[in-house]
């Protein structure tokens, strides 16, 4: 479509392209009445797995703050289109602008806003089933603060909206959403729940304060070996080993995700409690200044790490499985080299698939363990 001449719903001009992705195309727009800028989603309505009127339904009925507003959907010509707030960069832009690396109190602070979303997202009974930094956006202008949730062509409702009655567990599901931050349920084709979108933030969180994930840059002959060797590797490491050089808290997260049941409500503030333990001891404020607001001029300015606080707990942590996708980017070589370094365990991961998969006991149910008594404190 021809942008500059095209009006959506009457009101709305199609100026510049700003991306595409496997959906169709987004454009800038205008509304004409009141000179807003606008974002505009157009997908082909022949397309294959069409998602943008149902992703448009699904955001209509969300709330709440850090959710975009749909201004307007519906079907114009050979294009499905759905118009709404437009937002700013991506977490992965901003991150590749800070030269892939956050300070922790910038994690922490986007990490917080991240738990609110999603518990926002979850008490009007819908799961997001695609956690990654793309999907979470900055707001524009007097909003560039705030981090909103985007993209739900994924999403679906997890209960019944008036009797709140959960959606039954299948272990017969496709693989949905990004492999890089799936929940290890995700890999083994669960029915996903709200525990999967906790998981997936803790390797997100995790990511985003080291720079990279050891199972990045994996080279396998086909995709299905490839995820399956991704979610070996999940298995195969322990919250702490995982998180080496970050606090005791961090791992603890993700111990409590991986402990969740099926149906299990997460604990919010629990996860934000946490972080809020990390910022106390650090000295961080909840200001909302992050690094992107202020990036470093010169090298000297090197990221502040975290007082790792000593593990005195033996706890062990079971793992347990669910849904994922191929990711939408490639893998960064550079992120490669990082994890094979942090990680010296995977640095040739090749030899030690079979290993790894001959070890590993992949289970078939959650356990049920008291999340508590992973706690590293």
């Amino acid at each position: 479509m021809e942008s500059g001449r095209v009006r959506v719903a009457g009101k709305y001009l199609l100026q510049k392209k700003l991306g595409a992705g496997s959906f169709g195309d987004v454009f800038l727009g205008q509304n004409t009445e009141t000179r807003e800028e606008v974002a505009i989603k157009l997908e082909d309505t022949q397309a294959k797995f069409p998602q943008v009127l149902s992703e448009a339904k699904i955001m209509s009925s969300l709330k709440g703050s850090g959710i975009p507003k749909v201004y307007w959907y519906g079907t114009e010509g050979s294009f499905n289109i759905m118009v709404l707030e437009l937002l700013g960069s991506s977490l992965e832009e901003v991150f590749n602008k800070c030269s892939r690396k956050f300070t922790a109190k910038t994690v922490i602070l986007i990490s917080e806003q991240i738990f609110t979303r999603i518990e926002a997202v979850h008490s009007q009974n819908h799961i997001h089933r695609d956690i990654k930094p793309d999907n979470f956006l900055l707001g524009s202008g007097k909003k560039s603060n705030i981090i909103y949730i985007i993209d739900f062509g994924l999403s679906k409702k997890y209960r019944d909206s008036t009797t709140k009655q959960h959606i039954k567990f299948s272990d017969k599901r496709s693989l949905t959403g990004t492999a890089r931050y799936a929940s290890i349920n995700s890999h083994m084709g669960n029915e996903q729940s709200r525990r999967d979108d906790i998981e997936a933030i803790m390797y997100m969180i995790i990511y985003l304060h080291l720079g990279s994930l050891p199972w990045q840059g994996i080279s396998c002959n086909n995709k299905k070996e490839k995820y399956r060797m991704i979610m070996d590797m999940k298995l195969g490491l322990t919250p702490e080993q995982l998180c080496r050089d970050m606090p005791c808290e961090i791992a603890a997260m993700l111990s409590y995700a991986k402990n969740l049941r099926f149906e299990d409500a997460p604990d919010y503030n629990y996860m934000k409690n946490q972080l809020a333990r990390i910022s106390e001891r650090e000295g961080f404020t909840f200001d909302n200044k992050f690094d992107w607001n202020n990036p470093p001029s010169t090298p000297k300015n090197k990221k502040k790490p975290l007082k790792k606080k000593k593990n005195k707990s033996k706890a062990s942590v079971k793992s347990i499985g669910e849904e994922i996708k191929e990711p939408h980017s490639k893998e960064d070589e550079t992120s490669t080299c990082l994890a094979t370094k942090r990680w010296p365990e995977f640095s040739d991961r090749d030899k030690i698939f079979s290993k790894i998969q001959s070890e590993t006991k992949i289970p078939t149910n959650v356990t049920t363990g008291d999340p508590k008594t992973c706690l590293l404190f």
